[in-house]
């Protein structure tokens, strides 16, 4: 497999993996005006959280322990000790338009000496930076000490050296700085996209997602709870409404067949669900230890397959 390739999925994997399912906060002046969609994780804060200090430092559950000792002997690259954050975004559609921004400590030349011994290894010049391109498809730049850029695309790797040079706008510019403005201070992981009824076009049949607009997801550690928040904007007020009654009627729903199942775990009653305008608002706590158990196996849960039984079609 290719060797820099492995460090970008490696460490993607790693992080989504230990969340099941952003020390950095998300910042603006990496990501271009023109993304659609943003997703930043920040391992220092997931690491800080009741359940990621369990599965990361006190009880290697997941055998990644292990793991990160064989990546870090051939990359020098600790996972849980030098990658402070990810920030992928992508400009549309298709895999060339995405890049993935790594934050953190690298041994640069340990690193390029890997890439160096690539036959199809190629350097390209791009103002003060150098693209670096291997097996035709691969690419990837040093944006500073603490900033690596990985993508399939020559193109969008000058972009995203444009937007850190300050030669093209960022994110700031976008409507999209609205919903960034909504993450929590203290969120681990926040997704932010717009055009979504777009880019799913004819790709999705549910229909929450074809009247959907724009959306942010975030989670975070609020005393001993996990907060889950979710905002979209919809088409139309209609829409708002709908949406709203639609949420309500699935957690009904889900909490009478989780009832029935004696699975023990119930939507929590003081859930908020309300609109403002175009826009829906739901926010969720659940209690930390509860989630580690569920995480743990200490508490059975197999309620997950009720998603795929609920009637999400107009």
């Amino acid at each position: 497999m290719k060797k820099a390739v492995i460090i970008m999925v490696t460490v993607i994997l790693a992080m989504f993996f230990c969340c099941e399912l952003l020390a950095t906060n998300l910042q603006k002046s990496i990501i271009p005006a023109e993304a659609s969609w943003v997703i930043h994780f920040d391992l220092e804060k997931f690491a800080a959280t009741q359940i990621g200090n369990h599965l990361l430092n006190e009880e290697d559950v997941l055998g990644l322990g292990k793991k990160n000792a064989e990546f870090k002997k051939k990359y020098k690259i600790d996972l849980l000790e030098d990658i402070d954050g990810i920030t992928v975004f992508g400009f549309g559609k298709g895999e060339k338009n995405i890049v993935a921004c790594l934050q953190g400590n690298f041994d640069r030349d340990h690193l390029l000496g890997l890439l160096g011994a690539e036959e199809s290894h190629k350097e390209i010049p791009y103002g003060k930076y150098t693209i670096h391109s291997w097996d035709g498809d691969e690419c990837g730049a040093f944006a500073s000490e603490n900033l690596a850029l990985m993508g399939p695309s020559q193109d969008a790797i000058k972009l995203a050296l444009d937007v850190i040079s300050g030669k093209k706008a960022n994110i700031a510019s976008s409507p999209m700085n609205d919903y960034i403005k909504e993450i929590p201070s203290n969120a681990f992981l926040a997704a932010l996209a717009k055009d979504i009824s777009s880019l799913a076009k004819g790709k999705s049949k549910v229909f929450i997602i074809k009247k959907t607009e724009s959306a942010m997801f975030s989670l975070a550690e609020i005393k001993e709870n996990f907060n889950i928040r979710l905002t979209f904007t919809v088409k139309t007020l209609e829409d708002a409404q709908n949406m709203e009654n639609v949420l309500r009627g699935l957690i009904s729903l889900a909490n009478m067949q989780l009832e029935e199942m004696k699975t023990g775990f119930k939507v929590p009653e003081d859930i908020v669900i309300a609109t403002k305008g175009k826009k829906v608002y739901m926010e969720m706590n659940y209690p930390s230890k509860a989630l580690l158990d569920i995480a743990m196996g200490k508490t059975k849960f197999s309620a997950f397959h009720l998603i795929a039984d609920f009637n999400l079609l107009p």
